[in-house]
């Protein structure tokens, strides 16, 4: 069904015809509310966990490791799961997965309801939810580009993304006050029933069957055709490794929120539900913009771009002793994080083809989970120089590493 655009003047009909161009398509719609139901739940029990950590710990580093768990499953498990992804169909993998978050959401409900939560019950929960990730993720970037056009991708790709950070701009808010009213508790059955209502929304996703090349092979096979495809295709490689950056940077900053929310501004539960949601605020706007751009060219520029603007930000994160200006920082850092990540996203879908496709997708997966894995170390220094020192230096890194990349990556730069 196109978008509908009546009473809407002509430039601002293609305009909006740009941006939601891949919401004319029945199955991508379907995937999106699924997404947006999904991630509410997930971010509000994100902004519970480290909330939790922080009252049982007190510990930037202890903050850093949950968080790192979450993703650290995701270096052994992803290909794993982009094997699966091309072995199975791809909507039914989802639906699995999502039941396995409710179900570990549920689990962890009922301890702290019953008081009976312990450190390392959150360090499990973590890492089990960072094995079900590494099956979803590779599974949801493969079936997007299966529904739609090819010159809708980086729309596509863009409108996904901004499904995620949008559920973060709502469901941080809401869990800061969840946390001020009520406590943690109820978080955590939200998460539960947002996954659960997600697999109605797929359930009615048709999709294409899954190209029966990894079929014809056993697994092992599979995992090889894949490791080879990557290491032959030096520009698709280069792509996956620099994934981590905006996953380093991401999970090192907003592990430290409780503690600017308690110590350093002292704003309590709703003003952390507020630092939360600043980044994903950021993210939807640069994703709107991403998606306005149609086709759009220069992809690679915009990608080196992003990155160097984020590390300027978080430096400036390091530094800014007032609020509201750190809320700004917030916000550009979570735009140009997540720009970064969209645009990366669609310069490999865009060079590789559909029957490796997960397993491609699954190494970038690899790369997501490298990121808060190095976030220990900004932990581990944090704990000895105090945070703010610490995100100043998780700036400077950021900033070189796109800068560097782009001197050292001629073909890379002319890609579109």
């Amino acid at each position: 069904m196109p978008v509908e655009t009546a009473g809407i003047p002509p430039a601002r009909t293609s305009l909006l015809r740009r941006i939601f161009a891949s919401v004319q398509y029945r199955d991508y719609r379907l995937v999106w509310l699924g997404s947006c139901t999904e991630h509410i739940g997930e971010f509000m029990e994100i902004a519970a966990l480290l909330w939790l950590v922080n009252d049982l710990t007190h510990s930037p580093f202890m903050l850093t490791v949950v968080g790192a768990c979450r993703f650290i499953p995701m270096v052994f498990f992803s290909f794993v799961g982009g094997v699966a992804t091309d072995r199975m169909n791809r909507r039914n993998l989802i639906i699995i997965t999502l039941l396995a978050f409710a179900a570990a959401s549920t689990v962890l409900g009922i301890l702290v309801a019953t008081k009976l939560v312990a450190l390392w019950h959150i360090i499990v929960m973590a890492l089990l939810v960072g094995v079900i990730t590494s099956f979803n993720h590779p599974a949801r970037a493969s079936l997007v580009p299966n529904l739609v056009r090819r010159e809708h991708l980086l729309n596509a790709i863009s409108l996904d993304s901004a499904s995620v950070m949008s559920a973060r701009v709502v469901g941080m808010p809401i869990a800061g006050a969840v946390i001020g009213l009520a406590g943690v508790t109820p978080i955590f059955f939200l998460r539960a029933f947002g996954a659960l209502l997600a697999t109605l929304w797929l359930s009615g996703v048709k999709v294409p069957a899954t190209p029966p090349g990894a079929r014809r092979s056993n697994p092992w096979k599979n995992l090889v055709e894949g490791l080879r495809y990557v290491v032959g295709h030096g520009i698709v490689l280069f792509l996956v490794i620099l994934y981590i950056l905006p996953q380093f940077s991401n999970q090192s900053y907003t592990n430290f929120l409780p503690i600017y929310a308690t110590q350093i501004f002292q704003v309590g539960a709703s003003g952390y539900g507020f630092l939360q949601a600043a980044p994903g605020l950021g993210s939807v706007a640069s994703l709107v913009f991403l998606a306005s751009l149609g086709v759009g060219k220069h992809k690679a520029r915009l990608l080196f771009a992003s990155g160097m603007v984020l590390g300027l930000a978080v430096v400036a994160m390091g530094v800014v002793p007032w609020f509201p200006a750190f809320l700004a920082l917030l916000v550009i850092a979570g735009g140009m994080g997540t720009a970064f990540m969209a645009l990366s996203t669609t310069l490999i879908q865009n060079i590789i083809p559909d029957e490796i496709r997960g397993r491609v997708m699954s190494l970038r997966e690899i790369s997501f989970g490298l990121g808060p894995a190095l976030s220990l170390l900004i932990g581990g220094m944090a704990e000895k120089t105090g945070v703010p020192l610490a995100i100043t230096a998780l700036g400077v890194i950021c900033f070189l590493i796109p800068l560097v990349a782009m001197l050292a990556a001629p073909k890379l730069r002319r890609l579109d």
